[in-house]
């Protein structure tokens, strides 16, 4: 565990870095590649062993173990350069407990470490709102997987780790068999999950009745005043919508014409979930269920939501990255639209669990009109599978344009062109 800074840059401006104002991230991101730009330093958290794309990027990187948050706190409180951090950020879900810990550490405003714990555990959410705010709950009960019993609420409802993200392991219970295939099930993936994605997971799982309606997630700011100021809603499509036994988020939409009063009722729901965590000086993040004029909140995060800065940045030319470094660093925010377009995020899974092979039709999705971006997050030879095995998607696809009867189209068409090869391990 330790400080260093990056000894090219270093050499070259080092009178200067001295005298910047240093933003800590809690992991690598884009912005923090581009902060000498602005006149600014980067420093970064970085896990033992961790690899990283271009340290020389970032100015400062900081080692430390996960697992003992106080040391990491005892070092950035001994470090000579503390004075300069002007702002921590982060955009990671199971660093919000890090982002608690250093605002706690050096008196930044934002998150504390009671508040991560809540947002970072989905029963101790369930439980708070239920006190504080209610109507925002589905019905929901605690569930010990490794003990047998009865379904612990009337079918249907849905398994869920209370601490894993991107949907995986959650389970649909409809039936006595999907109650008991479902607990097998989960505790197969258990230890694999953990071990895939760095996150010791809470020993009990949440139930919570299997509702209808339509998904939605919204990013919001909050200033350190307690002013909410609210990004235009994304309409989510699950996996279930595409015909799969998964509940993956296989399309993120910005639609520009979604209509207001829809925008109105998240924005509701929102606002008392903030006052319910008593929330100040942070991004927020939430996923929603709307039912007509019920919203029920599904999961919630202090960050900036996955593909949610580029999305935006796309679809209106605002950056939440930009906003949540002014958020932090103690500067107004204000959402200020320049232009109006439609984009997509769509995730990309296998056939089925197993060894993937190769992905077959990459051509023909840049050939797409909408085409933007891909990324592949998993080389050949390595294991894939669905979320509700504890896997992410392999591979992603970012799509933009002015017609969202095209893109819709473009989206259709991509289902179709993405062949993933896997083979058994």
């Amino acid at each position: 565990m330790g400080l260093s800074p990056q000894s090219q840059h270093y050499g070259q401006a080092k009178g200067k870095m001295q005298q910047e104002p240093i933003v800590l991230f809690t992991g690598v991101q884009r912005l923090a590649r581009g902060l000498r730009a602005m006149g600014l330093s980067s420093a970064c958290l970085r896990e033992p062993g961790e690899k990283v794309a271009s340290p020389w990027e970032v100015d400062h990187w900081i080692e430390y173990d996960p697992s003992d948050l106080e040391s990491l706190c005892h070092l950035v409180k001994q470090w000579p350069q503390k004075h300069r951090v002007a702002a921590v950020l982060n955009r990671r879900e199971r660093r919000v407990p890090e982002h608690a810990f250093l605002n706690e550490a050096l008196g930044m405003p934002g998150i504390r470490p009671w508040q991560a714990r809540i947002f970072r555990d989905k029963l101790l959410l369930r439980k708070l709102l239920e006190e504080k705010a209610a109507h925002l709950n589905p019905p929901f009960r605690e569930v010990d997987p490794w003990r047998p019993g009865p379904p612990p609420m009337p079918f249907p409802f849905l398994l869920k780790p209370r601490n894993l993200f991107k949907s995986q392991l959650i389970t649909a219970c409809r039936t006595m068999g999907d109650w008991q295939a479902a607990l097998q099930r989960i505790r197969n993936s258990w230890q694999e999950a953990q071990k895939r994605h760095g996150v010791i997971l809470e020993p009990t799982l949440v139930a919570e009745k299997e509702l209808q309606g339509e998904h939605f997630s919204l990013d919001a700011l909050v200033t350190s005043e307690g002013e909410m100021i609210f990004t235009p809603p994304v309409v989510l499509n699950t996996g279930i919508q595409w015909g799969l036994e998964d509940f993956h988020v296989s399309v993120r939409w910005v639609d520009p014409d979604l209509e207001s009063n829809t925008a109105a009722l998240l924005e509701e729901a929102v606002r008392d979930l903030i006052k319910a965590m008593e929330l100040k000086a942070s991004p927020l993040h939430v996923d929603l269920l709307r039912l007509g004029s019920q919203v029920w909140i599904l999961d919630a995060a202090p960050r900036v939501g996955g593909y949610r800065s580029e999305m935006m940045e796309l679809a209106w030319g605002c950056s939440l990255d930009l906003l949540s470094l002014r958020l932090a660093m103690g500067e107004s925010v204000k959402w200020e639209p320049r232009w109006k377009k439609c984009v997509a995020v769509v995730e990309l899974f296998p056939p089925r669990r197993g060894v993937l092979k190769k992905i077959e039709g990459i051509q023909e999705i840049r050939d797409l009109g909408s085409f933007y971006r891909m990324k592949q997050r998993v080389a050949p030879g390595e294991m894939v599978g669905w979320a509700v095995d504890g896997f992410r998607c392999p591979l992603f696809v970012v799509l933009v344009n002015a017609d969202m009867d095209i893109l819709r189209r473009d989206v259709t068409k991509l289902r179709g062109l993405a062949r993933m090869e896997v083979c058994s391990p």
